[in-house]
């Protein structure tokens, strides 16, 4: 539980970055799930062992961390997500691609992990103000982009 909503970090387009501490150990992705909520849509990325650190910004385009190619993604725009330390791979069972189609919220993807960084992306039908926050039991790591 985290509190009223106006505990909540406030919607901007600016990057959103947190550090985890440098003895946190390697995270291992558990799950990614979307929500349509009334005034914004939900990524939740759900963690085992620690909560990563993340970076999450608006970009041009999305590419794959050591080949530097482009890959495609529903939307019009475009936020990089990038969590660190992260075990090498996801949990079996975690879907690669998403895609709700919600009004803002048109496709999340996880792309996979190196050099322990893991990355994905979400691709959007508009720039839209963002907020990025972690919760506990479990450990989730949530992205909201209003409508």
């Amino acid at each position: 539980w985290i509190g009223p909503a106006a505990a909540l970090p406030a919607f901007t387009t600016a990057p959103k970055v947190r550090v985890a501490p440098a003895s946190t150990p390697q995270s291992h992705l558990t799950a990614v799930t979307v929500g349509r909520h009334p005034t914004f849509d939900r990524v939740v990325f759900r963690w085992r062992g620690s909560t990563p650190g993340y970076n999450v910004r608006y970009v041009t385009r999305l590419v794959d961390d050591g080949s530097g190619l482009p890959y495609p993604i529903q939307g019009s725009r475009f936020l990089s997500i990038v969590f660190f330390p992260h075990a090498n791979g996801a949990t079996p069972g975690v879907p690669a691609t998403l895609t709700p189609r919600f009004p803002t919220l048109r496709q999340v993807k996880v792309r996979g992990t190196f050099e322990a960084v893991m990355t994905a992306g979400a691709g959007l039908s508009k720039r839209a103000a963002f907020r990025v926050f972690t919760l506990t039991n479990p450990r989730r790591i949530v992205i909201d982009v209003a409508r």
